[in-house]
C-alpha cells in the first residue's frame, strides 16, 4: 500500500513539474527516485536496475523509427514537398464563397491528419502549416485561435489503420500484428472522430462569429511576428511529386508490410529526388537539423517511457492492477490506456510501457489481436494534458497564451475522442467490429 500510494505521489510529481515547464527528463527521474524511496528501493540502485535500462531499451528499439521521421518530415519541409501539399488543399478553400471560414477552419486539422498520419511529428507540422495557415486565417478574417483545434488530429491519426505514427508501430510489436490492425474497428473510430470534430468546429466558429470575433485579437501576436515564408510558390515541386514519397512509405509498411524502417529510409530518398532543386544546395544542413531534430522528442519520450519500466518493477504496481483486475477486462485495458496516455502525456511512450497489460485484459475480454491493437490507440487521446510537451511549444510558435492553446486543445481533443471510444466499445460489444 506504501508502494502505491509512493507511485501515485510519484505521477503526481511528474505531472506538476511537467506542467510547470521543467525539463521532461529531469522530471522523469525525480518522479522515479520518489517512488523508490516508498518502496523501499535504494535511489542509485533502482536508477540503474529499472529507470536506465528502461531508457537505454527504448532507444534500441525505436531509435532509427524517431531519427527516420524526424528526418523525413524536415526533408518534406525544405524540399517544399509539404507546403505543396498544404498550398494545393488551401486552394481548394478559396474557391468556396458562402463557407470560407468553416473551411479556413478545417483546412488546419485535414493538413495535420495527414502529416501526422504518415509519421511526420506534431513539432515539425506545426512549422509546415503555420505560414499558409496564417495567411488564409488572416484573409477569411478568422479566427487566429481556432487553428488549435488542429491539435486533436495528431491524436485521430494514429487511429486509422496504416499509420507510421510511433504509437501504431509500437503496438505491432506488442500485439504481434501490423500497422493494418484492427481496420475495420479504426474506420468506425475515425469516421466517429470526426464526425464530433467537424460539430464541434462549426459550433465554435459560430459562437466565435456570435461574439463579432475576428482575426483579432488572438492574431495580434502572429501578426506582429516576422514569420519566414519559406519557398516562394514558384520554387516548389509538383503535387504529384510531393505525395509520393508520402504515398510510398504507406504502401510499402501498410500494404506490402515492409518494416516500418525500411519504408521511411525509402522516403527519405524519395523526397531528396523529389525535391532535389531545393535541397541539395542545402541538403547538409538539411540532414543536420532534422537529426538534431530527433534528438529532443526521443530523449523526452525515452525519459517518459522509463518511468513505466520503474512503476512495472514496484510493488505498488501489482496492488494497482490488482485493482483494475477487479473490473471488467475492457473497461481495466482501457482505463489503463487513458491513465498511461495522461500521465506520461504522449501517445507512443505508454505502447510498449503498459501494451502488455492493456493486452493481457483486452484478450481476456475477448478482442482479438488486431481490435486490441486498435483499442490501444482509441485510449491516446489523453495524452493532450497540460504537461504535453507539444501545447507549450504550439502556443510559443502561434503566439498565443499557453492557458487559452491548452483550453482549445484539450475541448477539441476530449469531447470526440470520448465520444469515440464509446462508440468503438459499443461496437465490439455488438458484433460490428
Amino acid at each position: 500500500m506504501i508502494s502505491f500510494i509512493g507511485m501515485i505521489l510519484g505521477l503526481l510529481l511528474f505531472v506538476v513539474l511537467a506542467f510547470k515547464g521543467f525539463n521532461l527528463i529531469l522530471s522523469a527521474v525525480a518522479s522515479s527516485c520518489l517512488m523508490f524511496v516508498f518502496s523501499g528501493i535504494s535511489i542509485l540502485d533502482g536508477l540503474k536496475e529499472f529507470y536506465l535500462p528502461g531508457l537505454a531499451g527504448f532507444l534500441q528499439s525505436y531509435f532509427l523509427l524517431f531519427f527516420l521521421s524526424a528526418l523525413m518530415g524536415k526533408l518534406m519541409s525544405d524540399g517544399g514537398n509539404a507546403k505543396k501539399i498544404a498550398l494545393s488543399l488551401s486552394g481548394l478553400i478559396k474557391k468556396s464563397k458562402n463557407n470560407q471560414k468553416f473551411f479556413c477552419v478545417l483546412l488546419v486539422p485535414v493538413l495535420y491528419f495527414i502529416l501526422c498520419y504518415v509519421g511526420i511529428s506534431g513539432f515539425v507540422v506545426v512549422f509546415t502549416v503555420l505560414p499558409i495557415a496564417k495567411t488564409i486565417y488572416e484573409e477569411t478574417d478568422t479566427p487566429w485561435r481556432l487553428y488549435c483545434c488542429a491539435g486533436a488530429q495528431t491524436v485521430s491519426a494514429a487511429y486509422l489503420a496504416g499509420s507510421i505514427q510511433a504509437g501504431n508501430v509500437y503496438a505491432t510489436d506488442i500485439c504481434g500484428t501490423t500497422t493494418m490492425a484492427g481496420w475495420k474497428l479504426s474506420i468506425v473510430a475515425v469516421v466517429t472522430f470526426w464526425a464530433v470534430s467537424l460539430v464541434f468546429l462549426w459550433t465554435m466558429l459560430k459562437i466565435t462569429q456570435k461574439k463579432g470575433e475576428a482575426f483579432l485579437p488572438s492574431g495580434e501576436g502572429i501578426r506582429m511576428a516576422n514569420l519566414d515564408e519559406g519557398l516562394s510558390e514558384d520554387c516548389l515541386p509538383g503535387l504529384l511529386p510531393s505525395i509520393l514519397p508520402l504515398a510510398v512509405v504507406l504502401v510499402l509498411s501498410a500494404g506490402f508490410q515492409v518494416y516500418v524502417v525500411k519504408a521511411l529510409f525509402a522516403g527519405c530518398i524519395l523526397t531528396v529526388i523529389t525535391g532535389h532543386k531545393n535541397l541539395l544546395p542545402k541538403l547538409k544542413t538539411s540532414l543536420s537539423q532534422g537529426i538534431t531534430a530527433a534528438y529532443g522528442p526521443i530523449l523526452s519520450v525515452s525519459a517518459t517511457y522509463a518511468i513505466g519500466a520503474v512503476v512495472k518493477n514496484i510493488e505498488g504496481f501489482t496492488y494497482f492492477q490488482n485493482m483494475l483486475s477487479a473490473l471488467p477486462h475492457l473497461m481495466s485495458g482501457s482505463l489503463m490506456g487513458l491513465l498511461a496516455a495522461f500521465i506520461m502525456a504522449s501517445v507512443a511512450a505508454p505502447i510498449p510501457a503498459f501494451g502488455s497489460h492493456m493486452l493481457d485484459q483486452y484478450t481476456l475480454a475477448g478482442l482479438s489481436a488486431g481490435n486490441a491493437h486498435r483499442m490501444m490507440m482509441l485510449t491516446s487521446f489523453t495524452s493532450i494534458a497540460p504537461h504535453n510537451a507539444g501545447i507549450p511549444n504550439a502556443a510559443a510558435v502561434l503566439r498565443m497564451p499557453y492557458a487559452e492553446c491548452l483550453k482549445m486543445y484539450m475541448m477539441s481533443t476530449y469531447i470526440p475522442g470520448f465520444i469515440t471510444l464509446f462508440v468503438s466499445i459499443l461496437c465490439i460489444k455488438m458484433g460490428i467490429v
